[in-house]
């Protein structure tokens, strides 16, 4: 058992690592901070990318690290990346894994000389121990903290239904089965003219696309989807004006609301994103002003539009995409998948709707999964789901409420996970917030 530990942030991506900054910045000193997690601090899921095909999907100006200096990350990229094919006519858009090395380079500079106590393994348990907390960790270890922040970020995606790999090898299931395709190792076990399935149709499905045409994929890919589309492409959109919400929002309002607010053009235009960039201003304070039957009626409503246009495509994915579609090597298939099965070299997938779609390699590209350190917290009854059923509840200071749905005075949660409680919380910026807002609260525990 180590000893009792001041603050114990447990993450290795970025909401970990901006919540270290924040902390430094703020004078807590490195000495008081523990940080858990398996990979280097700053990459995470997200931005520890094997493949320099994935690209971030919002210009450089957005991915804002300091509130009171918002273009920190475009200065640092103009002197620091050399990536000719970044610029389109929407602003620069980055590799993803040039953002982990810039979110690296600025925990070392934060630290200086300083040293982080870190401990490369998972949580697995989180449990009370009078004022403090014991974590298990999978190394067999245990710690105890007296502060804990948990910011573990996504969790890697899981398979969405029931998967049958009896008649296949071991090692042919670990090659063609690709659950978690964030980091894109397999990208490199795709044989060019395979005929491959995509299962799901967002932002993931278009960096295998995106990384597929780059490496001159030329077999078909068959993408299964609800429906026949994917989120548009970023265009140069400006904020211009504030709308005037109406008062006393329901739901229906609120939806009435926004169609009203945008114009009737593309969702690709300037015209269209300029408005519901505008509309998003202020969704987070609306958000957290609806009660949980509210929310969850909004969720049934539009949450798939919301998923739709909120996490637009680079414009070098879609290019990609439209590079396919003009040679006839992509095609959608409409449906939910029920049972996928493997018979070596052929995989199936069942749909709901009774279609079979085959391939020769599957890659899940459905989205976030469950985080199992989350759900042990609700499973010990130390915190409570979210309205909505996705992750634990957190009130507006980021901490965790317990079972009785009052905050724990010493536990808190930052990033995606926040997203059911406190609103559109997926963006660098917004995530930069939440580490400023609670680094300011711990700067007086310390």
């Amino acid at each position: 058992m180590h000893k009792s530990n001041e603050i114990v942030i447990v993450g290795d991506g970025f909401a970990a690592a901006i919540m270290v900054i924040h902390l430094l910045r703020k004078g807590v000193p490195a000495s008081s901070i523990t940080l858990i997690g398996p990979g280097e601090i700053g990459r995470g899921n997200a931005y520890s990318c094997a493949s320099q095909s994935y690209r971030l999907n919002v210009r450089e100006d957005l991915l804002i690290t300091f509130s009171d200096d918002p273009l920190h990350f475009a200065r640092w990229a103009q002197s620091h990346i050399h990536d000719p094919e970044a610029k389109t006519t929407a602003g620069y858009f980055y590799r993803r894994h040039d953002f982990g090395r810039y979110i690296s380079e600025l925990v070392s500079h934060e630290l200086g000389l300083r040293q982080l106590k870190r401990i490369p393994t998972k949580v697995t348990q989180i449990l009370r121990r009078g004022d403090d907390w014991t974590l298990s960790l999978s190394n067999q270890d245990q710690l105890i903290a007296k502060q804990l922040i948990i910011a573990t970020g996504n969790a890697p995606p899981s398979w969405p239904c029931n998967v049958n790999t009896k008649l296949a090898s071991p090692t042919w299931i670990h090659t063609h089965l690709v659950e978690n395709p964030w980091a894109g190792e397999y990208l490199q076990e795709v044989g060019s003219h395979e005929d491959i399935i995509l299962l799901g149709g967002g932002l993931t499905a278009l960096d295998a696309i995106n990384a597929l045409v780059e490496q001159g994929h030329r077999g078909m890919l068959y993408v299964i989807s609800p429906r026949k589309i994917f989120p548009p492409v970023q265009a140069p959109w400006q904020r211009q004006q504030e709308p005037k919400w109406p008062k006393q929002l329901s739901p229906r309002r609120f939806i009435r609301f926004m169609r009203e607010y945008l114009p009737s053009v593309d969702a690709a235009t300037s015209e269209w994103q300029c408005s519901w960039e505008e509309l998003r201003v202020n969704l987070n304070t609306i958000w957290q002003q609806f009660s949980s039957k509210q929310r969850l009626i909004l969720l049934k409503r539009v949450g798939w539009i919301w998923s739709l246009y909120r996490f637009r495509a680079s414009p070098q994915t879609i290019a990609s995409y439209e590079q396919l579609r003009a040679k006839n090597q992509i095609h959608f298939i409409l449906g939910r998948a029920q049972l996928i099965s493997c018979a070596e070299p052929n995989i199936k997938v069942l749909l709901d709707n009774g279609y079979e779609a085959v391939g020769e390699r599957i890659i899940n590209c459905t989205g976030v999964g469950v985080d199992p350190l989350l759900s042990n917290l609700i499973t010990s009854q130390l915190a409570i789901p979210d309205d909505l059923q996705q992750s634990i509840a957190v009130d507006n200071n980021l901490r965790v409420l317990d079972s009785n749905q009052k905050a724990w005075e010493n536990l808190w949660l930052i990033g995606p996970a926040t997203m059911g409680s406190l609103g559109d919380v997926v963006a660098a910026s917004a995530i930069t917030k939440q580490a400023e807002q609670l680094a300011e609260q711990m700067k007086m525990r310390v």
